[in-house]
């Protein structure tokens, strides 16, 4: 397999596609998405058992990822497709899953040891100190540390980011191994870098819309959940785009 290279504008279309097979079953996709954001609440209550979440997460898509495949093709949406990653390619996802895991908490480690964790004490220590809705005032070098370790997290997570993009749906739809779904996952998302762009502005601006109904419900994530109907179809649409010829079915 490889991947094709697309125009700016996909970006666009990636997001078009997903509203569109949202509005198909928009209920479903909140019913979906909901069990899903207070079941992950109740894992990650639990200290390690959080761990899970990113350990099965591939699994989670490549069944939504079904689940819209189902949509488009004129079938309903059913709670069943929470299944079909742990039906179908189990163990490869879950190596995906495990590989991810490995790779967040290395990129963790190394944000520490750049000077994360004494921001992060620091950050901890004055809102512990102050009262009401005192501003915090952060010393200049505490403030470096965070926005450097902040930068670092940023530009090592996009690699990892870009593998895992796709590589759940290429071993779910394509039987391809999951070292190679990977390494293909990246050059497909290195390939077409500025469609990627187009579809992160548009997924950076609503979350940014979002934001201060995240801050109400004390949940940083929200925004991401929120928007979730629209973009895990939408993740599916890139990858009939880059990977599936115009006129071959995808495979179920």
């Amino acid at each position: 397999m490889n991947a094709r290279s697309v125009g700016f504008r996909h970006g666009w279309r990636w997001i078009s596609a997903g509203i569109i097979l949202c509005r198909r079953s928009p209920r479903q996709w909140l019913l979906l998405m909901a069990v899903l954001f207070f079941g992950s609440r109740l894992l990650i209550a639990i200290p390690l058992v959080g761990l899970v979440t990113v350990l099965i997460a591939p699994n989670i898509i490549a069944g939504l990822c079904h689940g819209a495949q189902a949509l488009e093709r004129g079938l309903p949406l059913k709670f069943g497709y929470l299944l079909s990653g742990f039906l179908k390619s189990a163990p490869q996802l879950l190596l995906i899953g495990a590989i991810s895991l490995a790779g967040q908490v290395l990129m963790a480690k190394l944000i520490l040891s750049l000077g994360g964790a004494e921001a992060i004490s620091a950050i901890v220590s004055q809102m512990a100190a102050r009262s009401g809705t005192q501003p915090l005032e952060l010393p200049e070098p505490v403030v470096s540390q965070m926005m450097y370790a902040l930068l670092a997290a940023s530009v090592l997570s996009a690699p990892l980011m870009m593998a895992a993009w796709f590589a759940p749906l290429l071993v779910f739809f394509d039987d391809v191994p999951p070292m190679r779904a990977l390494a293909l996952s990246l050059w497909a998302c290195v390939k077409n870098i500025l469609p990627f762009i187009a579809y992160a502005s548009a997924v950076v601006f609503s979350f940014i819309l979002l934001t201060p109904l995240a801050a109400a419900a004390r949940q940083p994530d929200l925004g991401l959940w929120l928007l979730a109907p629209i973009l895990v179809p939408s993740i599916y649409a890139s990858y009939k785009d880059l990977f599936v010829q115009p006129n071959e079915v995808t495979p179920a």
